[in-house]
């Protein structure tokens, strides 16, 4: 069916050993019932925004459509990848910038209209320590890399992006910063969305790549997802 095509997954493992962040529980599987030939029952508790997730308007404005309203054809996007982890080695809460952006386009081409930027830190590669994922300073605010205010202005006002997914976690302050609690606010208030916790995107080209994004469809402005990656 995919030819030639090559196919990766973006997608962090749900365990019990998942970084965890903002109070949430970590999956613990429960077996509620035992059968016969080693069969069981088992309950799962989730939280909507655990491992790989996607992150809709509908988590901070009232009345957006929900995972399970949004057309499943609308989760299949073309994508394209900045590197910013050279920066990031660097300064560990770097964020990518308007030239940063403007860098690739010189190198790319114009980033598509409708497209994912996805934006390569090589975080993921601390999934495997908690803490060291969540990276959080003394006051308990993420030090983690991520958009910069300017940039994701950029994206939404001058490419018409249709959002974003970055290899990093989803904390409720701005990436880098000391405070508040807007971070990705404009992005999903202009009705853009947000991929959280992605990983292998260092196998991605700068473009060409599509996504397939398969959240649970459930009634939240956000659920985890199965997210794959098809190269040309």
């Amino acid at each position: 069916m995919l030819g030639k095509s090559t196919v990766v997954d973006l997608t962090h493992v749900v365990s019990e050993r998942a970084p965890t962040g903002g109070g949430q529980d970590h999956p613990r599987p429960e077996v509620l019932a035992e059968g016969d030939r080693n069969s069981t029952a088992e309950r799962l508790p989730l939280s909507a925004d655990l491992a790989t997730y996607l992150n809709l308007p509908a988590s901070i404005v009232k009345g957006k459509p929900t995972v399970a309203q949004v057309p499943a054809r609308e989760f299949l996007v073309h994508a394209v990848l900045v590197d910013i982890g050279a920066k990031v080695a660097q300064t560990q809460d770097y964020r990518a910038t308007v030239e940063d952006l403007q860098a690739w386009e010189r190198r790319n081409g114009r980033i598509p209209k409708g497209s994912v930027v996805l934006l390569y830190t090589g975080w993921s590669r601390r999934w495997s320590d908690p803490a060291h994922y969540l990276n959080l300073d003394a006051q308990g605010v993420p030090r983690v890399p991520g958009f910069s205010p300017g940039a994701t202005a950029f994206l939404v006002s001058e490419r018409d992006i249709r959002g974003v997914g970055l290899d990093t976690w989803g904390p409720g302050v701005p990436p880098g910063t000391h405070g508040g609690d807007d971070g990705m606010r404009p992005l999903l208030q202009a009705g853009k969305w947000q991929l959280v916790n992605l990983t292998n995107l260092d196998r991605l080209p700068a473009k060409g790549a599509k996504l397939l994004v398969a959240p649970l469809r459930i009634e939240a402005g956000s659920a985890p997802a199965r997210v794959i990656a098809i190269l040309p």
